[in-house]
C-alpha cells in the first residue's frame, strides 16, 4: 500500500505502517484509535492519556501539563477530581494484569511538578471580529471560552456569583481541591483573551434577548442550580437543605455551623462533599444511600476516606417521612430497599418495604439528590422557543437551539454529570459555535503517526519500557492522617516526582503501533523466543477482514503444521502488546518498526 505522506486508506487497519510522517484520516483509522487506546477513548474531553503518561515517565512535566492544557483545560484540577473513566478501561487493569494506572493522580504530578506555572496556549486563528457572550462561569463555560478565544473570537463570560469557577468554588471543598489552583488555571483560560464578568445575573441585570441581539453568538452554560425536591412530608421543616445550597454557604459564604446529628440523604459526589464538610463542623454524620454500596457514584477511595475521619454508611434505606417538632427537623423515617435488578437507564433498580420502616434521630438534614437547570431566567421572549413544558432545554442534551445563535454547553444541556463530561460537552459546542460563526469547518481531527525514539536514547527506536514495568504495583496516593484533616489542608498530598515517575511506567503505551514488515520477515522466529507475553506475537495462517479492508482477526496456524500452507507469516497483536521493544531490539533483518500514533486537531485554512 502506498501512502502519499498526508491521506490513507486505513493505514492502522490494514496492517502496513512503515512510514514516519504520516497524516491519517480515514474513518478506519480513527477506530484502530478508538480500539487500541481505551483511555483516550473513554474520556469525554479526548485526552492524550499516553502521550502525558509518557512525558511524566520521561520527567518532562511541563510537556505532560500542556498536553492536558490543550485537551482539558484544567489540568490540576482533573488531577484531583477527576471521574477518571479513563481509569475504568485502562488495559493494565485487566483481569490478571493489575491495577490501572493512576492516570488521574498522574496527571496532578505533572501539574505539582511543572517548573513555571502558568501556561499559556498560543492563538489558532487570528481575530475574527466575531463576539460570543457565555453565560455561566462554572468549567463548562470556562472551557467553551477558552476554545473560541483560542480560535480569535472576542469572548464575555457573564457569572452572577463573585467569583468564576462555578462549582469548582461553590460546591467542592478546599479540602479537596485547593483555592489557589482555581485561581491559577481560571486565570490561564482569562489569559488568551476571555473576559470574565462577575456579579452580573443575567435575567435581572441584562435580559438573554438583549445579549442575543448585541452578539453574533451566546452560549448558555449556567450549570444545574435548581434542586430536585423530595417527595416525602415534612420536606419544608426548618434544618433540612439542600446539599449544593449547604456547601455554598460554607465554601463561599464561611458558615461554620451545622446540627449535631447530621444525616446526609444520597449516593453521591454531593453527598460526600456535604457528609466530610459536616463532620468538620463537629456533627456526627450518616450517609443514607437507598442502593447498595457498589451503586454510590463517587470517586475511587472517597468513600473509605470519609469513613476514616469517623463518618458512618448506611445503604439500602430510603427515606419515608422527615419527623419534625416544633416545625423543625427531628429525624428520618426510612424504608428498608431491596434490589430488583437493572432499570433500562442500566441503574441499578429496587423496591422499598414500608413495613420494615425504621426511624432515626437527626437535628440536621442534608439533600443530596440531584439537581436540574434553573431556566426561569431566560425569559419571555426566547423561553418559547428555548424551554419545555418540564422546564428543561427543549434541545436536550444537544450543543444547538431552536434560536439560530444561541447554543449550550455542560450541565445545563446534559444535566448534572461530571466536570469532565462537561468539558468535553463544552468543546463540542465550542466547534459548533465556530463553524456557525466562520461558516465553514476551521479545524479537523487527524493521526500523526511519527518514529518511537525515546528522550533518554535518541538513536535507539525504543518505547523506553522494559518488561519489569509490568510487575510494578499501583502508587497509592499519599493522605494526611485523619486527626490532621481540616477545611484548608489537601487530604490526598500528592506523588512526588520519583514515585510519579516510577507510576507513568506502568502505562503500556498504547499509542505505539508495533508491526512486522512481511517483505523483510525471514520467519526466524526470534521474536517468538522473546516476547514476554503469552500471544502478543503469534504465528498465524493468514488475517481476517471486513468489508472495509480493517484487520478483524487471524487464523490461527493449525496444531502441529508449521509449513507454509499453515505458516505464512508473525503478528504482532496490538491488545496484548506491552510495547517493551524486546522483538524489535531481537529482530535480525529490522522487520518490526515502532510508531507513535497521535491524534492532532489541525486547521483547515
Amino acid at each position: 500500500m502506498a501512502f502519499d505522506g498526508s491521506r490513507s486508506a486505513g493505514a492502522l487497519t490494514a496492517g502496513v505502517l512503515a512510514q514516519s510522517g504520516l497524516r491519517l484520516d480515514a474513518a478506519q483509522d480513527f477506530q484502530w484509535l478508538d480500539r487500541n487506546i481505551p483511555c483516550r477513548t473513554s474520556c469525554p474531553a479526548g485526552t492524550d492519556i499516553p502521550g502525558y503518561l509518557e512525558a511524566v515517565y520521561q520527567g518532562r512535566h511541563a510537556d505532560a501539563y500542556r498536553i492536558n492544557l490543550r485537551d482539558n483545560v484544567f489540568p490540576g484540577v482533573l488531577g484531583r477530581v477527576c471521574s477518571r473513566p479513563c481509569e475504568d478501561v485502562c488495559r493494565h487493569g485487566r483481569e490478571g494484569n493489575g491495577d490501572p494506572v493512576a492516570i488521574c493522580f498522574s496527571k496532578r504530578a505533572a501539574a505539582d511538578h511543572m517548573a513555571a506555572p502558568p501556561a499559556q496556549l498560543d492563538a489558532v486563528f487570528p481575530p475574527s471580529g466575531r463576539r460570543v457572550a457565555v453565560i455561566g462561569a462554572g468549567v463548562a463555560g470556562l472551557a467553551v471560552a477558552r476554545e473560541l478565544a483560542l480560535w480569535g473570537h472576542q469572548v464575555t463570560v457573564f457569572e452572577k456569583h463573585i467569583r468564576p469557577g462555578g462549582m469548582l468554588n461553590q460546591g467542592i471543598p478546599a479540602f479537596r481541591l485547593p483555592r489557589d489552583l482555581i485561581d491559577r488555571e481560571i486565570g490561564q483560560v482569562v489569559g488568551v483573551g476571555v473576559e470574565v464578568r462577575c456579579g452580573v445575573d443575567v435575567g435581572k441585570d441584562i435580559a438573554l434577548n438583549d445579549l442575543a441581539n448585541a452578539h453574533d453568538a451566546v452560549v448558555l452554560a449556567a450549570g444545574t442550580l435548581r434542586p430536585n425536591p423530595i417527595e416525602v412530608p415534612g420536606a419544608g421543616l426548618e434544618g433540612v437543605e439542600h446539599g449544593l445550597a449547604f456547601l455554598l454557604a460554607v465554601n463561599e459564604g464561611g458558615r461554620r455551623s451545622v446540627g449535631r446529628d447530621v444525616a446526609v440523604i444520597g449516593g453521591g459526589y454531593t453527598a460526600m462533599d456535604c457528609a466530610r464538610t459536616a463532620l468538620r463542623l463537629g456533627a456526627r454524620v450518616t450517609v443514607y444511600y437507598r442502593r447498595q454500596r457498589a451503586d454510590m457514584v463517587v470517586l475511587p477511595g472517597e468513600l473509605e476516606e470519609y469513613l476514616a475521619e469517623g463518618g458512618t454508611l448506611v445503604n439500602e434505606a430510603a427515606p419515608l417521612e422527615l419527623l419534625g417538632a416544633d416545625g423543625r427537623v427531628s429525624g428520618v423515617r426510612f424504608g428498608r430497599t431491596a434490589a430488583t435488578g437493572r432499570q433500562a437507564d442500566g441503574r441499578a433498580g429496587f423496591v422499598v418495604d414500608v413495613a420494615g420502616a425504621f426511624d432515626v434521630a437527626a437535628d440536621h438534614v442534608i439533600l443530596a439528590i440531584g439537581q436540574r437547570p434553573e431556566t426561569g431566567w431566560i425569559g419571555a421572549a426566547l423561553a418559547p422557543r428555548l424551554v419545555g413544558r418540564d422546564g428543561w432545554l427543549a434541545s436536550g442534551s444537544g450543543q444547538e437551539t431552536a434560536v439560530r445563535n444561541v447554543f449550550a454547553a455542560g450541565d445545563f444541556a446534559l444535566g448534572a454529570t461530571t466536570l469532565i463530561r462537561a468539558i468535553g460537552h463544552a468543546k463540542r459546542c465550542a466547534r459548533d459555535v465556530d463553524r456557525f460563526l466562520m461558516g465553514r469547518e476551521r479545524l479537523r481531527e487527524r493521526i500523526a503517526v511519527g518514529p518511537a525514539v525515546h528522550s533518554k536514547s535518541p538513536q535507539a527506536a525504543t518505547t523506553g519500557r522494559t518488561v519489569a514495568m509490568n510487575a510494578i504495583p499501583i502508587h497509592p496516593m499519599p493522605v494526611l492522617a485523619p486527626k490532621a484533616r481540616g477545611f484548608e489542608a489537601e487530604v490526598e498530598t500528592g506523588y512526588g516526582a520519583a514515585t510519579a515517575q516510577a507510576e507513568a511506567s506502568r502505562c503500556y503505551l498504547c499509542h505505539y503501533k508495533f508491526e512486522i514488515i512481511d517483505s523483510r520477515c525471514v520467519l526466524c522466529d526470534e521474536c517468538i523466543k522473546v516476547k514476554p507475553v503469552p500471544d502478543c506475537i503469534v504465528e498465524i495462517a493468514g488475517l481476517e477482514r471486513d468489508d472495509e479492508n480493517r484487520i478483524t482477526g487471524y487464523r490461527p496456524v493449525a496444531a502441529g503444521r508449521t509449513d507454509s500452507l499453515y505458516y505464512n507469516r508473525l503478528w504482532i497483536d496490538q491488545d496484548k502488546c506491552v510495547r517493551c521493544g524486546q522483538c524489535e531490539a531481537v529482530c535480525p533483518v529490522n522487520a518490526i518498526t515502532i510508531q507513535k500514533v497521535t491524534p492532532v486537531i489541525e486547521s483547515t485554512v
